[in-house]
Order: structure tokens, then sequence, then C-alpha cells
């Protein structure tokens, strides 16, 4: 008789234990079912307004939100004794990075105009089209003019027709002249986006970076080969230039400045030849090591490997990989370097070039 009181005893205590359990999962399961995360960052639709109507087709379509104020939210709490409504404002705040904050207060003219508004959006459309969503901001942040002020109440002013890149948001400042502005500005922030994603690929750029030794930076080219500048294919007219200001100024133009449209110096070649020839005789110099860009003088290397990184990503997205091949093939060093960023920026970032 003991024995069955202590058996059915068990069973009991084993019938309430598990009566528990599922009570209390199920408790819970419904507890968890009734949590609910409000996504601050997201855009509702309003058709009465052009301009608003227009950034909700670009949230829906590309999935990131166009702000042109830093509140983003307003959520009610509660109310006060009172009987007074409590808020929540959610804020853009561009002080933070991954790891830190800075100090820095941030004041700013809001964007208002319609009109300027719907610019903004074109230039932010024009940028969401030309790039792979891997180079997307978190967020485009729009305002008339910033201006940031830090602890020790030094103030500078972000110009307009500007951009910042932050932690989460890029940000536009207002006041675009022209068209040409408008209509460049998406492939421009297109280029520092890719130097700004760039840097999380550590290892490749540990490559990147060792291809060119440290003691090439900074440097004259004419002191790393003393026959740089007798090398090069000149056009007679320069006779000129160097009877009226010698040999230096002249010579200054001869770097990577050349490469450009708008280089000061093209009308002193006769034929287009000419010049390609003259542009393939600074490739041939100054890519023996490995350096596609100049630094802070036109005849000087790249002042450091980050000035390097960047003269490279203006240079391989203005050409396609056959066009950059056909122009710089013959400098082992530079396609070394080429092909190391073209993993990071083709087949990471999903850029086409």
């Amino acid at each position: 008789m003991k024995c069955m009181i202590n058996n059915m005893s068990m069973k009991t205590v084993l019938y309430l234990t598990l009566v528990i359990f599922l009570f209390g999962c199920s408790k819970e399961d419904s507890l968890t079912q009734k949590l609910e995360y409000e996504n601050f960052y997201a855009i509702e639709d309003d058709p009465s307004d052009p301009v608003k109507h227009r950034v909700y087709e670009i949230y829906k379509k590309y999935n990131v939100p166009v702000y042109f104020n830093d509140t983003i939210k307003k959520s009610f709490v509660k109310e006060d004794v009172n009987g007074n409504p409590v808020y929540r404002y959610e804020t853009l705040d561009l002080a933070w990075s991954f790891s830190s904050y800075s100090q820095l207060k941030y004041r700013y003219k809001y964007l208002e105009e319609p009109e300027e508004q719907s610019k903004a959006l074109d230039i932010i459309e024009n940028y969401l089209n030309l790039v792979n969503k891997a180079l997307y901001p978190y967020n485009f942040f729009v305002v008339k003019s910033l201006q940031t002020e830090d602890s020790k109440n030094s103030i500078v002013d972000i110009g307009e027709g500007e951009y910042q890149i932050y932690f989460r948001t890029l940000l536009m400042t207002a006041d675009w002249k022209n068209d040409e502005t408008v209509r460049d500005l998406p492939e421009e922030m297109m280029r520092e986006m890719v130097k700004n994603k760039i840097s999380n690929y550590e290892t490749l750029l540990t490559q990147f970076y060792s291809v060119s030794k440290s003691e090439w930076y900074d440097r004259p080219y004419e002191e790393l080969d003393p026959d740089y500048f007798e090398y090069l294919v000149l056009p007679n007219d320069f006779d000129y230039i160097y009877e009226e200001y010698g040999r230096v100024p002249a010579l200054s133009f001869f770097g990577a400045q050349c490469f450009d449209d708008g280089w000061s110096m093209v009308s002193y070649f006769d034929t287009p030849e000419g010049l390609e020839n003259f542009r393939a005789c600074v490739r041939e110099k100054i890519g023996a090591w490995g350096f596609v860009s100049n630094g802070w003088a036109n005849v000087y290397t790249p002042n450091d490997k980050e000035n390097d990184l960047t003269g490279y990503i203006s240079e391989m997205l203005k050409w396609s990989p056959e066009e950059f091949k056909e122009k710089w093939g013959g400098s082992p060093l530079v396609m070394q370097k080429y092909n190391i960023l073209y993993e990071i920026i083709v087949n990471e970032l999903g850029v086409e070039l």
C-alpha cells in the first residue's frame, strides 16, 4: 500500500510538472508573439505630397530612406501624471561611428523648397540606379547647409552642393548650381563610397599596399629615375616655354595630370596621336613603380598609400577592363595592383567596370 501511494505521488508530481511546463511554454509563446518592434526608419506614403510620395517610392524600390529632417519619427509613449502626452523622438545622429562617438555638435539648416528637394531626389535616384546594393547607404539625409562645432568651439561649415559619408548616413548639402553637377554627382559619390567600403577588405588591401615599395612614395619622379624627363616625347612648341619660364616650371606639367581631358597643355600637341604618344610615355615611366596618379605636385609620386589607392579607384572607374589593360598592360606592377582591387570592386562590391 505504501509503495502504491509513493508510486501515485510520483506520477502526480510528473503530471503537474508537465502541465506547468506546457502552460509556461504556451504563456511564453503568447507573450513572445505579442512583442512588436517598431521600425523607426520605415517611410510611409503621402500621395497628397509629391515629394513625400516620391520618397516613399524610392524606399519601396531600394529600401533606402531619404530624410529632409533629422527627426525621423515621433511615437506616443504614455500620458504623464497631468494627462499630457509623452513622446519618443528618433533622430539621426551623425556623431556615431562603428565603435565610437565624436564630440562634434551638428547644426542644420533644413532644405524646405520642393523644387530643391526634387533635385536632390534626382541625384539620389540616379545614384541608386548606378550602383550595386553593396554601395547603398543605410539612409540619405539632405539639408540646405551643415555646420559642425567641436569641444573647443571651432566651427566648420560644409559647403553647398557637397556630401559627406558617415557611419549610417550619406549626407548631402543642397543648392546645386548647374545641371552638370546634378549629372556628375552620383558617379562622384560612387567613387567615394567605393573608397569608403573598400577599407573593410583588409587582407586584400594589405596585398595592394605591399606592391609598391614604401620608399617610392612622396618622391620626385626624376629622383627615382634621373632620365625621367629626357625619356618623354615632347611637342616642338615646348621650346617656347623653355625660353620663357625655364626648365623646371615647364617640366612640372609632365606627370599623371596629362591623363585628364582638361589638362592645360593639350593645346600644345598638334595631333591627337602626338598627345596619346606622350601619355603612353608617362604611363610607361610611372607604371614602372606601380603608380597611375601623382602626389601633391604633378611630377611627384603619390603622397602615401591612401593617395595611391584613391588614384587607382578613379582610374579604374574611368575605363573598362579592356581599356585599362590596353593603357596599362605593359606595367606588371600596375596590373598586379589592378587585379587585387578588381577582386574587391567587382567581385565583392558588385560594381561594373
